[in-house]
């Protein structure tokens, strides 16, 4: 049972391996510690507002997504996150056609912010596949 559990695990931090490569993340040597971290307390958030054993077919994507913004978030809280916010969470603000002028949002930091939330989401996706506890 707690090898079944640990394989899911390592697939579990494959896929959100791959989910951060296309969010634009570089993975870090030291990062291990803190993905197998950030999966783990995604597991365990769906499964207890769930009640239920394992996270449902449901919801594996949403895991995977939750899991991205609770790693990501602690490497913002840590200050580990720069060139991350520098480039990838950079916005459009204006575009002008006459003569092509594209202006960037200044405030990076705000909107990383704003992704890595949107990324954790909110509970009342997750409330869909709640189970009644007796």
């Amino acid at each position: 049972m707690a090898g079944d559990n640990l394989s899911r695990n390592d697939e579990f931090c494959e896929e959100i391996t791959a989910r951060l490569l296309q969010l634009g993340y570089e993975i870090e040597e030291g990062d291990g510690e803190a993905l197998l971290f950030a999966a783990n307390r995604t597991e365990e958030r769906i499964k207890n507002l769930c009640n239920v054993y394992r996270i449902p077919d449901e919801l594996e994507f949403k895991a995977v997504d939750m899991a991205c913004g609770e790693f990501l978030s602690g490497k913002m809280v840590s200050g580990e996150l720069g060139a991350y916010t520098e480039y990838g969470g950079r916005l459009i603000k204006t575009v002008a056609e006459g003569d092509t002028s594209v202006t960037y949002s200044d405030d990076a930091m705000k909107n990383t912010e704003n992704f890595i939330k949107a990324l954790c989401g909110s509970d009342s996706e997750i409330i869909c596949c709640r189970r009644l506890k007796w």
